[in-house]
């Protein structure tokens, strides 16, 4: 029988969706936790990936052997040109040094827009950049030159 070639990502998400739809999976409400497909040297069967270590599996061991038997039968892991050739099929450059598919902005490039800095904007609006006192910026018209307001007037409650 000839194996369809996933990548461990996927690998691991078909396990799971098998595992969340078994009866006394979802009538316990269990979540288990699927670790990602590991590469082995191929078995007589001919698969050549595994999973160990599933968490929360405490009494579902028969059930995920089962589970995971039936996803070894049909899928195998991509491995090395040929996880190549499957991102090139989907039209993504995929690199053995980038974690992110060949899809990353260069470094020059800023994805947030303006890359020059601005000293001193004013963050409240206003294209005037804010006074050196004022962490609000200007208030109203008046200018760093003018005179601050004189003393504030008496406690009318005598103190």
């Amino acid at each position: 029988m000839h194996r369809k070639i996933l990548n461990a990502s996927r690998l691991q998400d078909e396990v799971k969706r098998r595992l969340q739809r078994l009866q006394e999976v979802v009538e316990d409400g269990v979540k288990i936790v699927v670790p990602r497909a590991q590469e082995q040297v191929p078995d007589r069967t001919g698969c050549n990936w595994t999973m160990r270590h599933f968490g929360n599996a405490a009494g579902f061991e028969s059930s995920i052997a089962g589970v995971l038997a039936q996803v070894q039968a049909e899928y195998n892991l991509a491995t090395g040109r040929q996880a190549e050739a499957e991102e090139g099929e989907a039209g993504q450059a995929a690199h053995a040094d980038d974690p992110f598919g060949g899809t990353r902005a260069p470094a020059s490039a800023n994805p947030f827009g303006e890359s020059s800095f601005k000293p001193k904007t004013n963050p409240f609006g206003g294209d005037a950049p804010a006074k050196a006192g004022d962490p609000f910026g200007a208030f109203g018209d008046q200018d760093a030159n003018e005179e601050t307001p004189g003393k504030r007037p008496a406690n009318p409650f005598g103190d």
